[in-house]
């Protein structure tokens, strides 16, 4: 990537910032007047480092990182959330499985592996391990003798309902200094930059990558 700090390293399309315009605007790297399409929201300074990055001598002002701010927080949301679902013996992809046949009771473990993006293989063990709990059953389908049905117990419904309440909690807590309305765009506001990463609004990324674990 480079030294991050040095003036090569502004964003792709956008003007040559921090340099004097030339009489004619701002021009882009080839010498053709650059649209504001292509300068965006980049501020018209030396581009500074990324958090997290070794100041450099010429950075002028301090590069606020989408990338790096939404890794951080995201980091600690979940950190927060395990540790709030741990006195409950769950795991937060455990709670996400138990909502998710909440919401689909009866359809096969295979259709509700592929709706939250879990590898068959991690889907087999993930129901295995909450089966053996007595949260999940496993029933056959009456009309396909290979498929199986899924199903809270009673059991999984009385901890799902203690963790929803823990999730609530903690998104409460989350958006306190926020109203109703500012909560509401940043969720469309992150929902717009996920769109470009292809994840899903109602599927955490995470487990699609449980196939490399």
């Amino acid at each position: 990537m480079g030294n991050i700090g040095e003036r090569d390293t502004a964003p792709p399309g956008a003007a040559s910032l921090g340099t004097p315009s030339s009489p004619g605007g701002p021009t882009g790297a080839r010498g053709v007047p650059a649209s504001d399409s292509d300068t965006g929201p980049w501020p018209e300074v030396a581009p500074a480092p990324l958090e997290g990055a070794a100041p450099s001598q010429d950075s002028a002002a301090p590069f606020r990182s989408i990338g790096f701010r939404v890794s951080s927080t995201g980091y600690a949301v979940a950190r927060g959330f395990r540790d709030l679902l741990a006195p409950l013996g769950l795991e937060p992809r455990e709670f996400a499985l138990l909502r998710a046949v909440s919401f689909a009771e009866g359809h096969s473990q295979q259709a509700i592996g592929e709706r939250l993006k879990i590898p068959p293989s991690r889907m087999v063990a993930f129901v295995d391990a909450l089966e053996e709990r007595g949260l999940l059953e496993r029933r056959q389908n009456r009309h396909d003798r290979r498929a199986r049905e899924l199903y809270l117990t009673a059991n999984g419904r009385d901890l799902l309902d203690r963790a929803f309440a823990v999730a609530v909690g903690h998104e409460r807590n989350l958006c306190a200094d926020l109203s109703g309305e500012e909560r509401e765009q940043l969720l469309s506001l992150l929902q717009r930059v996920g769109d470009r990463l292809g994840v899903p609004a109602d599927v955490h990324a995470a487990h699609s990558a449980l196939a490399d674990e």
